[in-house]
């Protein structure tokens, strides 16, 4: 699908979060983008992202998705959504537990305190959850352990190592999304983790875009990202 190309678009306000977690024992931040002229009472889909790692949730904005869904937004190309930007740079080295910190931070943290902010989301077929080189191997392993919470997943340049220690596999019903710049060095594992989940009886989209892996690569395609997560 061609990007779309906007201009002088209105903007979603961008909020930031604090909360003291438990699972990782520290002050996590964690940001919420919601659409223009919408408010916390109307019904929207759900998309939580996580970075890459050594990184904060900021650069899900640096890569500018928020600009992305301003713009697809405006010419009704994805649904209303609110975005969930979340910082698990305490814990993202940790794969300890059952469930891993991450994990419990995500479901059992933030989500129900944005659940609590904007009580009207949709439940699971609106809600996505996806992520950035190691933000992406947190949220296939998340959406593997929870299948009751997630419709689709997305890892973008994934760390496939982190799905492959999650217990079970993922559903059938679950739509998900992979894809990696050809010059990335992780190339070849995401091939395998696609190659994986077929023959679990997934049906991954596999996508291999020119670049590599950085910010640049993502962020020309941030709108293919948000057509995925939230199609009109």
């Amino acid at each position: 699908t061609k990007p779309v190309h906007c201009d002088h678009v209105a903007r979603g306000p961008v909020e930031v979060h604090h909360l003291h977690s438990r699972a990782t024992g520290t002050e996590v931040q964690y940001q919420t983008y919601r659409p223009p002229g919408s408010g916390v009472d109307d019904r929207m889909d759900l998309l939580v992202l996580l970075p890459g790692g050594s990184q904060h949730e900021s650069q899900w904005l640096d890569v500018g998705i928020t600009s992305a869904a301003d713009c697809l937004r405006s010419v009704d190309a994805i649904k209303p959504l609110v975005i969930v930007l979340i910082d698990g740079s305490a814990v993202e080295a940790d794969h300890s537990g059952a469930p891993p910190a991450m994990e419990r931070l995500v479901v059992d943290e933030v989500l129900p305190a944005v659940r609590r902010e904007y009580p009207h989301l949709a439940g699971r077929d609106g809600t996505s959850i996806g992520g950035i080189s190691r933000g992406g191997g947190w949220a296939l392993r998340i959406a593997t352990d929870r299948p009751e919470l997630f419709s689709a997943v997305g890892g973008h340049s994934p760390a496939s190592g982190l799905y492959r220690e999650a217990d079970d596999e993922l559903g059938p019903d679950l739509r998900v999304w992979l894809d990696v710049g050809t010059d990335d060095d992780l190339r070849g594992p995401v091939e395998d983790l696609a190659r994986a989940l077929r023959d679990s009886g997934a049906a991954p989209e596999l996508h291999e875009w020119p670049g590599g892996h950085d910010n640049r690569y993502w962020s020309q395609h941030t709108q293919d990202y948000l057509r995925f997560y939230a199609p009109d």
